[in-house]
């Protein structure tokens, strides 16, 4: 590994189950500095990710990593009791947005991240208690889990691929599993979206299988099962 790479503090890590790459997300708290580093199969960096296209930094403290099906880098990012946003780029470094919540003037303080098999970004926000779903744009869809649920404020979730269920982690030490995509439909949009995609990268098309389009719910959540 370079060794100016190694000087950085490792805060998350994301391993990209198309392409193989490893995404990590570093720190060096001293200069207040942080970027994402990609990494392929033989661990050598092939992408680092930090700047917007105006020079400033893009990263508080990236804390929570993914990708989403298209292969874009979506970070949770935030420091301590500040507030903090969803930063999402391209895989090559371009900035497209940064959602810093959706309740005016409460802000973001964002925790576990995740996208589903439509491309939507869910993320659990500290500041509300509830987890936001946005769709690939970084616009604001809807609130999955809120407060009046009782899950005793969402810190980390992760998407089931093939089940199409949300697994949520409460800071009231319970494990709750939701249902809120119809399953039918998943699958029934799948054989149109894998068609459309033909034409594209070897890694859209290894992504595929966990495409979809549009939901037929705004994100009204159908069952809960908690562990």
């Amino acid at each position: 590994m370079n060794k100016k790479i190694s000087k950085w503090r490792p805060l998350c890590v994301y391993w990209s189950l198309p392409t193989g790459d490893l995404l990590v997300g570093m720190s060096k708290r001293k200069q207040r500095t942080s970027i994402v580093t990609l990494y392929n199969r033989s661990g050598q960096v092939t992408q680092i990710i930090w700047r917007d296209n105006t020079g400033r930094g893009l990263y508080i403290q990236p804390h929570y990593i993914t990708e989403n099906n298209n292969g874009d880098v979506v970070v949770s990012d935030y420091m301590s009791i500040r507030s903090g946003a969803v930063v999402m780029t391209e895989r090559g470094g371009r900035h497209r947005f940064s959602y810093t919540g959706h309740t005016s003037g409460l802000g973001l303080r964002p925790r576990g991240i995740c996208t589903d098999a439509l491309s939507h970004i869910l993320v659990c926000d500290y500041t509300t208690k509830t987890v936001q779903m946005l769709d690939k744009d970084g616009q604001f869809l809807s609130h999955l889990l809120t407060k009046s649920q009782d899950i005793g404020g969402p810190g980390s979730l992760c998407y089931d691929v093939n089940t199409h269920r949300l697994w949520v982690r409460s800071y009231n030490n319970k494990v709750c599993v939701y249902s809120y995509i119809d399953t039918q439909d998943a699958l029934t949009d799948e054989v149109t979206h894998s068609t459309d995609e033909d034409t594209h990268s070897r890694y859209e098309d290894t992504h595929s299988r966990y495409a979809n389009t549009h939901s037929t719910d705004e994100g009204v959540l159908s069952g809960q099962h908690q562990l």
